[in-house]
């Protein structure tokens, strides 16, 4: 009688091995695939998100600045500069000056800006310091606590009679601040003590950077990376503070104090060079204090 035996397979073929491996390829070609698409659209999304995160940012700084521009309290007069400071930087009643991109850049700009790009200058005493006065004499003011206002920065002090601009001589520490001329009249002690702001918005570097020559060291910070562009034209307005004509380069403005609107555009690319996203953004601005 013979015995036969069972012979179990104890590997594969190369002809088996060669077919689960190319389907094997083939399927980790596929899920590559969709990995890099997803990869891609991620990138692509968030290159879009941090964009308009960008644009949302400038417009934001630029848009409470501009609004901003010329404000004195309640001070219902000129403002009298009696800080020693005579460039445009520290006139308040023009609270506004730009600089186009084919002028050249004024003297007192301390910033580096990209070619072709816009300077805007900003001014207004919009930072309440919620100081209270408890005294005052020709060239001081004593408040009821530290200032927190740093030597050499630049103050407003303003009642509905009239107002000053000053440079504080005083430490931050003290509970006075001082000016190296004396005011032209004695301050109630319910008049406002305001942190005077002179604001260049710029681009250097793709990047909007800001300067703000009424703190006591001005120098250059960054805010957004990722801009490109920087173009502003502005309207005059008419004694009601309609607008009169349409909006123009700075070059063509002849009298700052009358501008009473400005049209920012500004231009901002995601960081990807590979596949680089660009938006522009524009935005026509109201300056509060000279509208109807």
């Amino acid at each position: 009688m013979k015995i036969s035996t069972i012979k179990y397979q104890i590997g594969l073929s190369l002809v088996e091995l060669m077919i689960a491996m190319t389907l094997s390829l083939l399927l980790m070609l596929g899920v590559m695939q969709i990995f890099l698409s997803s990869k891609q659209t991620y990138i692509a999304t968030e290159g879009l998100s941090r964009v308009q995160e960008n644009g949302r940012f400038a417009m934001t700084f630029l848009g409470y600045d501009i609004r901003n521009a010329s404000y004195k309290g309640e001070c219902l007069s000129g403002i009298n500069n009696i800080s020693g400071e005579t460039d445009v930087r520290y006139t308040l009643d023009g609270g506004l000056y730009g600089v186009d991109s084919s002028q050249s850049a004024p003297s007192w700009f301390t910033g580096s800006r990209d070619t072709g790009t816009d300077v805007i200058l900003l001014k207004h005493a919009a930072g309440d310091t919620g100081l209270t006065l408890s005294a005052t004499t020709a060239n001081s003011l004593t408040t009821t606590a530290a200032t927190g206002l740093k030597q050499n920065s630049f103050v407003v002090i303003a009642d509905p009679v009239s107002c000053d601009l000053f440079k504080n001589n005083s430490a931050d520490t003290a509970s006075t601040l001082t000016s190296a001329q004396n005011f032209p009249r004695t301050y109630p002690t319910t008049a406002e003590i305001l942190q005077y702001r002179s604001i260049a918005y710029y681009i250097e570097g793709a990047t909007l950077k800001r300067i703000n020559y009424a703190d006591a060291s001005p120098a250059a910070a960054e805010l957004i990376s990722g801009v490109t562009d920087l173009q502003v034209k502005y309207a005059i307005g008419d004694a009601d503070g309609q607008v009169t004509g349409n909006y123009v380069d700075a070059q063509s403005i002849s009298n700052w104090a009358a501008v009473v609107s400005a049209q920012v555009t500004i231009k901002t690319s995601s960081l990807d060079v590979s596949n680089p996203t660009t938006r522009e953004f524009t935005s026509t601005i109201g300056i509060r204090n000279r509208l109807p």
